[in-house]
């Protein structure tokens, strides 16, 4: 029977001992559920976790955040494990990508580019990420924002990179908006649920609604760019 990691002289485990404890629930003398996982069934648990992090910052429960944050670091050991045992890759590999990733996006930091405030930094990172990932066009980038994104998120996302931009990403659909106050949180916010509430009476799943509609104004700018 494999033997648990012992805590530390500070009473504390390390990140390696909760790695020693999944590949010992994932070994040959393991647990039957976490060896029968992969990827993909995985993936669930992720999104879960993540979201059980943000309710625990919103609740300002620091306890509740350690132990949720923990949970996100055995969802990131636990797919390192299993890259490793399929050969792909390891925990190093993702630590790796993920330090040349902070190093090569903070060119303000580990560089020479000026960047003296929050907003310079922001651009700086933009466009170090631009040119990291090789995009031409806003198509490219609008492409890159996941599907799997919640829709309002994904919209506003898309939305936003066409703005900054300077494309017409539909701004001409509803000029009758431009008489409510869009920079107000709460008006956003009732104008957002009525929106919701009243469309939901009439059949339609917002949720869907707006994916499709996100999904169309990306189809249409990189159909204005492959008419280029």
């Amino acid at each position: 029977m494999p033997e648990a990691p012992k805590r530390r002289e500070n009473g504390k485990y390390k990140v390696e001992d909760l790695l020693r404890v999944v590949e010992e629930l994932r070994g040959p003398e393991g647990c039957p559920w976490d060896r029968a996982q992969n990827h993909v069934t995985m993936e669930k648990p992720m999104i879960e976790e993540a979201y059980e992090v943000v309710d625990a910052i919103e609740k300002n429960d620091r306890d509740k955040m350690v132990e949720e944050l923990g949970d996100v670091l055995l969802q990131v050991l636990f797919h390192s494990v299993i890259g490793r045992e399929d050969g792909e890759f390891d925990i190093d590999d993702v630590a790796t990508r993920c330090t040349e990733k902070m190093i090569t996006r903070h060119p303000h930091i580990f560089g020479n580019v000026d960047a003296d405030d929050p907003e310079k930094a922001l651009a700086s990172w933009e466009a170090a990420k631009a040119k990291e990932k090789g995009f031409g066009s806003l198509a490219e980038d609008l492409e890159d924002i996941p599907a799997c994104f919640p829709a309002l998120m994904r919209a506003q996302k898309v939305s936003k990179k066409i703005a900054k931009a300077g494309k017409d990403g539909g701004e001409h659909w509803f000029r009758e908006l431009d008489g409510i106050d869009l920079s107000d949180e709460k008006t956003v916010g009732k104008l957002l649920y009525e929106i919701c509430r009243r469309a939901t009476g009439k059949g339609v799943e917002c949720e869907l609604a707006l994916k499709r509609v996100t999904e169309a104004v990306i189809r249409e700018q990189k159909e204005k760019q492959e008419a280029l």
